[in-house]
């Protein structure tokens, strides 16, 4: 807690220190730099933490100013003044929300087109603000409205700036501790890793953007007090883009960098602007500076410093907390095939695939590479969408959901290549895969979440050939392809679903850790009695866990049978020849 209250209070003392240092018309103008500087820590959370660049942030904290100077104009009170403004920012949070989630909702690689529609559609608002004239007082704006319980925002307005910024950045100084602020993390790290575990990124970006707008728009209400007079500029490009380069140049990855930001460049801009005539372009170079050498902004440099004089200190990690069992799912039975089809363009996938798995047991799939091997499980997760017939697991139609939906219809996936979240370290991905298909939205909220740990996912790091207990805090992109090996399918389990699907676990492992693994599988099996699907090309791994084998050959089954009576098939002998390690 320490962590949290120490800046904030810092914050605070510096702020309420201003007006009695400088005195009031410095505090005037720091109050401004301030507002700017509350909605650029709304694009900062945003950008710096899902990856997600919005363009047109001016929209809410135009349409927000343009909504309290009404309010303010028709003289209903503070209270009613308030209430509408909570209103304001309550609609604005569905409407950024709803816009969000339709724009990246089945898509993967949304972020180009997201940053672009909110570029679009803050230069629309702009015109519609200077030409609707009766609404918003066309080119010359809206005036001659008092500010927020007609306070002077030469004097005692300020302060009601300054306690906004301090609980905006207590607020995001709190979710920084969540189990919200380490999902929003995972979506920039590695998107497609996140929905296999259950999580629809697509409303996890839309809240993020929501609050984010929220946040634009609390900043927008305090403007339209603080300078009593709101133009089509207040809901510009041009005030977009300013909010943009303040979170970049003081840091989008920490919350008090959007600030610093703001206030150095508010700061800057008010002493050079009249005297410098290419301050524009120096902010320009200043921002291209940042982007390419500095990403994390004036914020990283200043905390570099610091830990350089004061290192940190590793604290002692957490007891673990008992984990809630898994939510149950419907994914009992077996797993059909029929007649699948899948085509991108005019390249055939899979070509009539079918068969029809036991509802229990271990399935290899074996086949040369480009058989189609890795396609089917993508089409079985919901990577890949079908063309053509069906999959069904036990009663259920699975075939035409995405991805998140899998482990809810209790599907894990380890894929080919160890996908996992490579910014954070391991106890950090251990957290995320311990809450999927198990948190609620108010877990997601509470601390304690971080530490659940499972029965079985205890069991597996205790395991002394497990080679994970003692990397549990370094970072996952120091570590060995085994050990990302070990740490992705232990991810893969830990929600314990039902069918496994695992791409060449073994594939990077040495001879002993190729035996640990296919242990831990069989003993998954055993203790889950569920269905287990592996592709692996060494017929030594095939050979000892397999009960039945699946041949694809060109994107059609070739065999489907027991280890022997496939090895013995001449059709399958004609087409492949499995190694051994």
């Amino acid at each position: 807690m320490v962590s949290v209250l120490l800046p904030v209070s810092l914050l605070l003392a510096v702020l309420l220190l201003i007006p009695e240092v400088f005195g009031d018309f410095t505090a005037y103008q720091i109050g401004l730099y301030l507002i700017y500087g509350i909605a650029a820590q709304g694009i900062g959370y945003l950008w710096g933490k899902t990856g997600v660049l919005p363009l047109g942030q001016a929209l809410f904290f135009g349409f927000s100013a343009y909504v309290t100077a009404s309010t303010l104009r028709a003289g209903n009170g503070l209270g009613i003044d308030l209430l509408l403004a909570f209103t304001v920012l309550a609609a604005i949070a569905v409407l950024a929300f709803l816009l969000a989630t339709l724009i990246f909702r089945g898509r993967k690689e949304s972020g180009p087109y997201f940053s672009l529609i909110t570029l679009a559609l803050v230069m629309i608002a702009e015109q519609i603000a200077g030409t609707a004239t009766p609404l918003t007082g066309g080119f010359n704006g809206m005036s001659g409205f008092p500010s927020l319980g007609n306070l002077d925002p030469f004097g005692s307005f300020y302060y009601v700036i300054a306690a906004a910024t301090v609980l905006v950045s207590l607020l995001l100084f709190i979710l920084n501790r969540l189990p919200v602020n380490l999902i929003a993390k995972a979506v920039a790290d590695n998107e497609p890793r996140l929905q296999l575990l259950g999580f629809p990124t697509h409303v996890i970006k839309g809240a993020a953007f929501a609050f984010s707008a929220a946040i634009a728009a609390l900043a927008g209400g305090l403007f339209a007090s603080h300078q009593g007079i709101v133009t089509p500029t207040s809901m510009g490009f041009g005030l977009s883009a300013e909010m943009v380069i303040l979170t970049a140049v003081g840091g989008r990855f920490h919350v008090l960098g959007p600030l610093i930001g703001a206030v150095i460049v508010g700061w800057a801009s008010a002493e050079l602007r009249d005297s410098f005539p290419y301050w524009e372009l120096l902010m320009a170079l200043a921002f291209i500076l940042v982007v390419l050498k500095a990403p994390g902004g004036i914020a990283e440099l200043l905390e570099t410093v610091y830990r350089r004089i004061r290192p940190a200190t590793p604290g002692r990690r957490a007891p673990s907390i008992a984990a809630p069992p898994s939510k149950p799912t419907n994914a009992s039975g077996a797993l059909r095939f029929d007649d699948v089809h899948l085509q991108i363009g005019v390249v055939r996938i899979l070509n009539g695939v079918t068969f029809d798995t036991p509802s229990t047991g271990i399935i290899s799939v074996i086949g040369p590479n480009g058989a189609g091997k890795t396609s089917t499980l993508n089409a079985i997760t919901g990577n890949l969408q079908i063309t053509g017939g069906s999959i069904a697991l036990g009663s259920r139609n699975i075939h035409a959901r995405p991805p998140y939906k899998a482990l809810r219809s209790g599907i894990g996936r380890k894929l080919q290549v160890p996908s996992v979240f490579f910014s954070m370290n391991v106890s950090d991905n251990l957290a995320l895969a311990m809450m999927a298909n198990r948190a609620r939205l108010v877990d997601l909220l509470r601390p304690a979440t971080l530490h659940w740990r499972s029965e079985s996912l205890t069991e597996l790091l205790k395991r002394p050939a497990v080679p994970l207990q003692e990397d549990l805090v370094a970072p996952v992109a120091h570590l060995p392809q085994g050990h990302r090996q070990f740490l992705e399918y232990a991810m893969t389990i830990a929600s314990e679903p039902r069918v496994l699907l695992l791409d060449e676990p073994c594939a990077g492992l040495s001879p002993d850790e190729t035996a640990l693994m296919t242990e831990l599988v069989r003993t998954y099996q055993a203790q889950t009695g569920g269905l287990v699907i592996v592709i692996e090309h060494d017929m030594s791994i095939v050979q000892a866990i397999s009960d039945k084998v699946l041949v694809l050959h060109l994107g059609q089954v070739l065999a489907f049978d027991s280890f022997d009576k496939v090895r013995s098939n001449p059709e399958v002998q004609a087409v492949y020849a499995g190694g051994t390690k």
